[in-house]
């Protein structure tokens, strides 16, 4: 029986290389009530979801307000402040900077990346006809530049839906993104050691120039 079991392991180990992954992102913007999802979907019964139900401005400190509920069914909000975004910046500037040929391993990677859906609906208006005209001509240049990007660096299996609705009535700020790739758990394995690889080399290189640095 053990002996069963283990080889039923070894083969689903060896599998999960050529098994798909399939993300779908959803985001929802009302006024100032923003919402985020995350599904993550392997096979058909291993899912994961990841929510953050509530982005606002804080009124208090310039920065966001996420609000979601915990175990104890309470509401719990965090801020999430520029000075935060700065750091987290400067976090992942000094990691891009210790990996070398981080581009070429991303850029290799999205190749693999198949776009299932792309949909982008919005709904803009500030109350003036000609500020709501200009800033409608703004969004489609974004959204159309988007699509460009994507469609250059990953494989678009269907056309991307795109739109954006001038609210000439007043105030209005409404989208509806939704954004769902695929790719095999063998890829986004091999750039994980690819990006591991290199910055460990990344690290030797900075750290024997700062040696020969002190030493001079």
């Amino acid at each position: 029986m053990i002996f069963v079991i283990t080889i039923i392991f070894i083969t689903f180990l060896a599998i999960i290389p050529f098994l798909y992954v399939r993300i779908t992102i959803q985001f929802q913007h009302t006024q100032d009530d923003d919402q985020l999802t995350i599904h993550i979907r392997l096979l058909r019964f291993l899912r994961y979801r990841f929510t953050v139900p509530l982005i606002e401005i804080s009124n208090r400190e310039a920065g966001l307000v996420t609000e979601q509920k915990t175990n104890t069914g309470k509401d719990e909000k965090t801020t999430f402040t520029v000075a935060d975004a700065r750091q987290r910046l400067a976090q992942i500037k000094q990691w891009v900077n210790d990996i070398v040929h981080l581009h070429t391993i991303i850029k290799k990677f999205l190749q693999k990346v198949s776009v299932l859906q792309f949909q982008w609906h919005t709904q803009i208006g500030v109350g003036d006809a000609a500020k709501t005209a200009m800033l409608v001509g703004i969004g489609w240049s974004v959204k159309y530049y988007m699509v460009a990007v994507i469609s250059k660096y990953m494989n678009v299996c269907s056309a991307p839906s795109i739109f954006i609705a001038p609210f000439f009535q007043g105030a209005l700020s409404r989208t509806s993104f939704t954004c769902m790739i695929r790719f095999r758990i063998g890829y986004a394995i091999l750039a994980g050691l690819k990006i591991v690889k290199h910055w460990k080399k990344g690290a030797k290189v900075a750290r024997r120039n700062e040696n020969e640095w002190t030493s001079d």
